[in-house]
């Protein structure tokens, strides 16, 4: 994928420990980079990121999702509906649902345009935080990692759970498996975290290739089918071969790369510390900005030469936005799944008068 040529500015999207998001435009031709937007809409930490067509979305400590309008530069409303830090979140490919997990363990589907709640996992791991989403490039099935070293396939079609692969059996490193990433041609997948970085096929069934790193890694991301990217505690980056698991490390940063994002044949990597930096293709530095901020998360979307964001889609600018959603007030349905169970209240004994 190539950039177009009537666009030639990238806007850098950030999540910070600070509670604040960022917004960066970095001009191509100019190699200029101005900020665009900060806004506080969370009260604690911000923890995942991510964007589909218009819309952006921010998950953060405060058990709170909040949702961004990108074209009109607006926030809409906070979803209320986890009761623990929102640890990750995904759009599914057609910009329909927004997938969410949380450090509870529990996994929801909301619709977007009208934002309403329309499946709830309670206990998607058993209780256990649910650390990351990854929805396949169909849209038509997800996968969650839990804290309890499970790996879940999500049939998002019938909506229920279609399967859960145990990974200390199958993992090298399973109590440090923290990521999962799906490759473009949604046939392999990656598991990242500790010192190892795991191919998965789902035409196997299984691992294709484990490769073991020198450094911790923190985050990865696929540039092509065979080929991906990870960030190193130590402030490196690396390109990875998934079939001869050749490694080529170079600089980066000079802290931990904290997270990373592909935009067209541009990436973007940012460092703990507050610093990111934009790449081309042959890995020579594009830009470089300094946020003062710790930086958690990051996105990045083209924009137009008149600074508008160029939307994935637009079919879904006619919905409308309503209300947050309150689910004690019934405004909306909830489907939960058939397995969780309700634990009836106790009924408070009536104080004898004598």
């Amino acid at each position: 994928m190539t950039m177009n040529e009537a666009t030639s500015s990238v806007e850098v999207i950030l999540g910070t420990y600070e509670e604040y998001l960022l917004g960066y435009r970095c001009s191509l031709k100019n190699e200029s980079t101005q900020q665009t937007f900060a806004t506080h809409s969370h009260c604690a930490s911000i923890r995942s990121i991510c964007t589909s067509g218009r819309y952006l979305a921010s998950g953060g400590a405060d058990d709170r999702i909040v949702i961004y309008d990108l074209q009109h530069r607006t926030e809409k409303h906070p979803l209320t509906h986890h009761s623990a830090t929102v640890n990750c979140l995904a759009f599914t490919p057609e910009h329909t649902h927004l997938l969410s997990g949380c450090n509870n363990g529990v996994l929801a589907i909301v619709r977007v345009g009208s934002w309403q709640l329309e499946k709830v996992w309670e206990k998607a791991h058993k209780g256990s935080p649910i650390l990351d989403i990854a929805v396949h490039p169909s849209g038509k099935l997800a996968l969650t990692l839990g804290g309890n070293h499970t790996l879940c396939t999500w049939n998002l079609v019938k909506g229920r759970q279609a399967y859960v692969i145990n990974l200390t059996t199958k993992s090298k490193d399973p109590k440090s498996v923290d990521r999962i990433t799906w490759a473009p041609c949604g046939v392999r997948f990656l598991l990242s975290g500790g010192r190892y970085t795991e191919v998965w096929s789902i035409e196997k069934g299984g691992v294709l290739n484990t490769i073991e790193h020198d450094c911790k890694v923190i985050c990865a991301l696929w540039l092509e089918n065979e080929v991906f990217l990870v960030g190193y505690e130590n402030g490196k980056i690396a390109t990875v071969n998934s079939e001869t698991g050749e490694v080529n490390v170079r600089e980066a940063h000079t802290t931990r790369v904290k997270c990373m994002a592909q935009i067209g044949d541009l990436v973007v990597t940012a460092a703990s510390k507050g610093d990111f930096k934009i790449w081309n293709d042959d890995f020579k530095m594009v830009s470089e900005v300094n946020t003062g901020c710790r930086i958690t998360s990051l996105c990045a979307i083209t924009v137009e030469d008149d600074g508008e964001s160029v939307s994935e889609s637009e079919s879904e600018t006619s919905e409308v936005i309503v209300a947050p959603v309150q689910v004690a007030r019934g405004k909306v349905t909830v489907e939960h799944d058939s397995d969780t169970e309700e634990v009836p209240k106790k009924k408070k004994k009536k104080k004898s008068k004598n």
